[in-house]
């Protein structure tokens, strides 16, 4: 048994080595649901050959992310005995990004992210149960897991005036608190104790993630656009908490309109798809974890002036899925937001 655990240390340990080598061999951007975290993602992706960065230029980004969940799915059948009966589980999230990018060159973007986030959580069941018709809640924040990211452009920017595609790596930094605990209230008075894991800040693993950004200029004011990232964490579960350490994934893209009427301003509608990974690529997939995925329909604003850009999109979600977890036969039930708010801002320093 002892050989076997180290092992899998050393495993974990080479992978993440694996990780920060190619963050600095090949430089990318990691782009700035409830009871599903996918961890990490942004609103925000270059649409046109006007967004690119000058080689010594400096950028600094703030993203708020934020939603409501209750909807309970299994599988992708949802289970609205919950909002009948009144026992659904609320998760009220609020999450900001401040990323600063450094351009070294044109075509090479090195950039970190410092995370915050602030979670409460309702629930009856964790507390004295379902049957007792009162409801707690328990919270956690604070610094979330720090990123650090590269993105390279694979056509100079200077030549590539009609499309352009960013790819890279990043690395992810167990810097957010995975252990946080609160107050449950039992029938013998409150006891403290781990909160659930989608409300940790952090999930207590070294990871890194590969990342995708490009557009296409149509015709005219129509552009195309797209972006994703995909976060491995090798590590299998936190030892302490008994919290699985998954993999998670982002991808959207769509449509962006330029409005000639207001100059810097655009729409745009696209699909976002962003969920939580049963079965990692690397390391095992033990622990307790919710596993899915949704589906969104995003329209979204941009504007940009001088050296400032916005930009603000809301997924409705269409599409909601809770998958088997690792190891089992059925699916069990998690909740999932109607739709969530993305804003970010930027200026060039």
């Amino acid at each position: 048994m002892q050989s076997t655990h180290s092992s899998r240390s050393f495993l974990n340990r080479l992978t993440g080595l694996t990780c920060l080598l190619g963050l600095l061999l090949l430089p990318s951007a990691l782009f700035g649901q409830g009871c599903v975290i996918a961890r990490g993602g942004g609103a925000a992706a270059i649409t046109d050959g006007s967004g690119y960065l000058e080689k010594g230029d400096w950028q600094l980004s703030l993203a708020l992310r934020h939603f409501d969940s209750h909807r309970h799915f299994a599988g992708d059948d949802e289970q609205t005995q919950r909002s009948d009966l009144g026992t659904e589980v609320y998760n009220n999230s609020w999450f900001y990004d401040t990323t600063l990018t450094y351009a070294w060159s044109k075509r090479l973007n090195l950039s970190v992210t410092l995370p915050f986030v602030n979670h409460d959580r309702s629930s009856m069941y964790e507390h004295l149960g379902n049957t007792s018709g009162q409801r707690f809640s328990t919270q956690a924040s604070g610094i979330a897991d720090m990123q650090l990211s590269a993105s390279y452009w694979v056509i100079d920017p200077d030549k590539a005036k009609r499309w352009n595609l960013s790819v890279g790596v990043g690395l992810k930094l167990p810097t957010g608190d995975a252990e946080a605990r609160d107050i449950f209230i039992k029938s013998t008075g409150g006891i403290e104790r781990y909160v659930d894991s989608s409300i940790q800040p952090g999930d207590s693993g070294t990871g890194c993630t590969v990342s995708l950004q490009g557009f296409y200029h149509i015709k005219g004011n129509l552009s195309a656009y797209g972006n994703g990232f995909y976060l491995i964490n090798p590590e299998e579960r936190n030892e302490v908490t008994g919290f699985s350490i998954p993999d998670g994934y982002m991808v959207r893209g769509g449509l962006e309109y330029r409005i000639e009427a207001i100059k810097g301003l655009s729409a745009s509608l696209g699909v976002r798809n962003e969920g939580v990974i049963a079965h990692d690529l690397f390391g095992g997939s033990r622990g307790s974890r919710r596993p899915g995925f949704a589906v969104a329909v995003e329209p979204g604003i941009t504007y940009s002036k001088g050296r400032y850009s916005g930009t603000f999109t809301v997924p409705i979600a269409v599409h909601r899925n809770r998958v088997t977890t690792f190891g089992s036969i059925k699916a069990g039930d998690a909740a999932f937001a109607d739709y969530t708010f993305n804003l970010s801002v930027s200026v060039k320093l």
